[in-house]
């Protein structure tokens, strides 16, 4: 007896893409990976899965994914709990926050970064372990990065 196929969101395969044709203005909920080739407008919430942002992709919008991957054009508050990917071509502009970030060279950012342990959306709440240090090291931590990227915007 053959095993009747699986429609549910448990595989990690799952991956949806908005073609070039596409716009979408408004909030936008993934419950798989997402690649954008069209353009977004509004807010993107997709915690648990990679938002991928391809080389014709124009988003302006407010990000929350597990990461972030940029290849075009994004503005916004972006949220990754893990990584942001700004790759060579990539350019961004606004605030990220996000347990790392990656920019290769010919990537563009403009705007805060923040290399916190957490992201705003996972934030532990307070007494729960959380110290006021953690957010002074981070902004120490901040500093080089912000050079860096201002470096990077002047040339």
């Amino acid at each position: 007896m053959a095993a009747a196929p699986s429609f549910g969101m448990e595989s990690s395969v799952l991956k949806a893409s908005l073609g070039k044709s596409v716009v979408v203005k408004g909030h936008l909920l993934s419950g798989e990976d997402l690649t954008i080739d069209g353009e977004i407008e509004g807010t993107i919430d997709m915690v648990e899965h990679r938002l991928t942002i391809a080389a014709n992709g124009n988003v302006r919008a407010d990000v929350k994914a597990r990461d972030i991957e940029v290849h075009g054009y994004i503005e916004g508050k972006i949220e990754a709990v893990n990584n942001v990917y700004i790759r060579k071509g990539g350019k961004f502009v606004g605030d990220i926050h996000s347990a790392g970030i990656v920019i290769d060279e010919g990537g563009r950012v403009k705007g805060s970064i923040d290399l916190s342990r957490h992201p705003a959306h996972s934030q532990p709440a307070a007494g729960n372990g959380s110290n006021s240090m953690d957010s002074f090291n981070s902004v120490s931590e901040l500093e080089p990065i912000r050079q860096l990227s201002e470096a990077v915007l002047k040339s």
